[in-house]
């Protein structure tokens, strides 16, 4: 599996569920922690986030009741289906909220069929998940599928994307994905003409109908931010629906020149939820290239945010990582190995060696494990848990501060072994506090 993403959210240490909710939620609320990203290894230097190789993330969990989440009282989510399985964390709080429809269509034309399992749209995206098999076992296997289409609307081509291309389709289906459809009309009917399936051409037709989720939010009213050293950030043109918080981030930042390693420019968005409890939703690295040490740099960057926490306030905090590490020289590309510091999985630990963490307490619930630590690291990037046995790196899912320098963690439900520990990149961050800028959108 490649690039898998995620963050899960869920409520901290002390407050209180009633038991029988809880198994409810376990059931109904497992929105954020199925697909985790991997955790790069190796990186080329124009993109952090490319993998290169890497070892696979494996964090399950799910979210805790509280306020801040809504969810669909009675539902019982099918969370082993392919719009679940194969969405970003927002799709899969539809999915897990009922707020996805089945179409349950299928077509067989040419030796092979293709199947609709269901669909959710809303004024950000229309997604539909599906399933291609040949008719017979073995007769037609590719590595990668490409899968030509038209979507209308009412009758007419709506302006789309007219391909896909997937690997693994055979083994886990896929989603497509549909941008353009604030004109979509709640009660339109809705046709996917699939009319070729890598070379071979047919006549794949569904036609159904989907209910849309009009919540859609829409706000440019937020303070350019300025500090004394000229370095700016102002949001702009923020959208908010049900599954995504869509906004634009100017930024001009003068980056600090490193005595050595790799910079990259960062955002991180947190949800805020109620009485300091804060969600690690997202982390994104810029879209342009590698920050030029020394100099003003002007970072433009779309983000689009998978809401799998229902809140409506959240803070975008802008900050340069500075990665020790090797550097290697390949024929196309030049890649970047980070140095990691590990310690054992206990209380009394320091983990890092630039920013550090030490391990105050460590706490096991039925679902999470809660970790607080005590350190003076302004930036909420924290520890990783991690099983290289089992090829675990267990990322924090939310966070509450408990004072000025101690602050409590959780993670999904931690499984200790031997060979659990706790990693942290070997790096440093600039932070620029005064361009920080908190969005409230209800």
């Amino acid at each position: 599996m490649e690039k898998l993403r995620g963050e899960i959210s869920r409520m901290v240490d002390g407050t209180p569920i009633p038991e029988q909710k809880l198994q409810e939620t376990v059931q109904d609320a497992l929105i954020k922690a199925r697909n985790k990203e991997k955790k790069p290894f190796y990186f080329p230097k124009h993109r952090v986030i490319a993998t290169i190789a890497s070892i696979f993330v494996l964090a399950f969990g799910l979210l805790l009741l509280s306020n801040d989440l809504e969810l669909a009282s009675g539902e019982n989510p099918n969370t082993t289906s392919i719009m679940y399985q194969q969405s970003d964390d927002g799709l899969k709080r539809m999915v897990t909220e009922g707020r996805s429809q089945r179409i349950d269509q299928e077509v067989v034309d040419q030796g092979i069929k293709v199947r609709l399992e269901e669909g959710y749209m809303d004024n950000h995206q229309l997604a539909i998940s599906y399933e291609v098999h040949p008719e017979k076992e073995n007769e037609i296997l590719f590595n990668e599928w490409f899968i030509d289409f038209e979507l209308l609307v009412d009758g007419k081509s709506h302006p789309s994307l007219f391909q896909i291309s997937q690997r693994d389709v055979l083994d886990t289906g896929g989603v497509i994905h549909f941008n353009q459809v604030k004109d979509i009309e709640p009660n339109a009917e809705i046709s996917l003409h699939i009319n070729k399936v890598n070379d071979v051409e047919g006549d794949w037709f569904f036609q159904f109908h989907l209910d849309k989720e009009m919540e859609f939010l829409v706000s440019s009213d937020f303070e350019a931010k300025q500090d004394a050293l000229g370095n700016s950030m102002m949001i702009g043109n923020v959208e908010l629906s049900p599954s995504t918080l869509k906004l634009i981030a100017y930024t001009k930042l003068k980056v600090e020149e490193p005595e050595s390693g790799y910079t990259d420019f960062n955002y991180r968005v947190i949800g805020m939820g109620k009485e300091g409890h804060m969600y690690l939703l997202d982390n994104y690295s810029s879209g342009g290239n590698t920050p030029k040490v020394g100099k003003v740099n002007r970072f433009n960057d779309v983000l689009e945010i998978p809401r799998g926490v229902n809140v409506y306030s959240y803070q975008i905090i802008p900050y340069i990582t500075t990665f020790q590490g090797e550097e290697f020289i390949h024929e196309h590309y030049i890649s970047f190995k980070r140095n990691e510091h590990h310690v054992p999985f206990a209380e009394g630990e320091i983990v890092g060696s630039h920013s550090e963490f030490k391990v105050e307490s460590i706490k096991h619930k039925e679902d999470a494990t809660i970790i607080t630590y005590t350190t003076d690291q302004t930036i909420p990037v924290f520890p990783y848990i991690v099983n290289k046995e089992k090829d675990e790196y267990i990322n924090a899912v939310s966070f509450q501060y408990d004072g000025d320098n101690k602050v409590i963690v959780t993670y999904p439900k931690v499984d200790i072994d031997k060979d659990t520990h706790f990693m942290l990149d070997d790096a440093t961050y600039q932070v620029f506090p005064e361009l920080e800028t908190r969005i409230d959108l209800k």
